[in-house]
């Protein structure tokens, strides 16, 4: 008998059989998975609503996963900024170690820790009459586009209008994924722009392992808990990667411009423009 040839068949018998173990397993945990069943989800909007908070959106049923993202902050140069802000005719003064400032008139630029943007403009001049919706988007993407703001990973997730001023806030996704927390914020009236605010995230690789947290409907009960929102609606229930530079790991010292994990979570978004993150393994 040929003992090395019956080695290596019982070798590929013995893997295959694995493979389809491990199958089987999967097969069975999405099938099983309690948490997803509608009787389940029925018994969480119950019990969200016993708290007034309640439910503009599904509630994802998928057993969720993402691999880990490592991410780092957007990197801010204030002679950068000028260039792109004032065409180079900005004051730039640097006098404290974390602050940097840019002013040119009634405008200002306000950098912290060299990541959170902060722009304000005072001028009185009205320039627009009849502001909506539809053009308080058009001056926010023309500002971006006019100060080289790349939007490609930007998307508007919350408008509101108050009190004639417009509050729109952009959220950074990866491949339609939510990236958390970065924000790119504006308050528009009919100046133009009064406030821009920017705090971003480069995504710089994927890791290699996939990490799977409690699937949707679990993970919301959590908001029993939460004070905060009882009595809002919630809008949107997505996973997300999001990195918490005081929860998750760091990769740089702190007070340098951080990187670090970003990992799976669920972002869940209210009608106010609230939102919260259950990272819950």
């Amino acid at each position: 008998m040929d003992w090395s040839k019956a080695k290596t068949i019982l070798i590929v018998a013995f893997i295959i059989t694995n493979i389809l173990l491990v199958n089987v397993l999967i097969g069975e945990k999405t099938i099983e998975e309690p948490t997803i069943k509608e009787e389940f989800i029925e018994d969480v909007v119950k019990l969200l609503a016993s708290k007034n908070i309640s439910l503009a959106t599904d509630i994802p049923k998928k057993i969720p996963h993402l691999n880990t993202m490592i991410v780092k902050y957007e990197k801010i140069n204030l002679r950068e900024l000028n260039r792109r802000f004032f065409k180079n005719l900005g004051i730039i003064d640097t006098n404290e170690e974390d602050l940097g400032k840019i002013v040119k008139g009634e405008e200002s630029i306000l950098v912290f820790n060299k990541k959170l943007i902060l722009y304000e403009n005072k001028d009185k001049v009205k320039l627009f009459t009849n502001l909506n919706e539809d053009k308080a988007i058009e001056i926010a993407e023309d500002f971006l586009k006019e100060r080289q703001f790349d939007n490609s990973d930007m998307k508007l997730t919350f408008i509101k209008e108050e009190d004639g001023v417009f509050y729109l806030e952009y959220s950074k996704v990866y491949e339609d994924i939510f990236v958390e927390r970065a924000f790119t914020n504006f308050q528009i009236d009919n100046r133009g722009v009064k406030r821009f605010e920017r705090l971003w995230l480069v995504n710089e690789e994927l890791g290699d392992t996939e990490i799977y947290i409690s699937t949707a409907p679990k993970a919301i009960l959590e908001l029993l808990s939460m004070g905060e929102v009882y009595g809002k609606t919630i809008t949107d229930i997505s996973i997300c990667y999001y990195f918490d530079p005081q929860k998750h790991n760091y990769l740089e010292e702190l007070g340098e411009a951080k990187q670090g994990k970003a990992v799976p979570a669920w972002r869940v978004q209210f009608s106010d423009g609230y939102k919260l993150f259950i990272d819950d393994y």
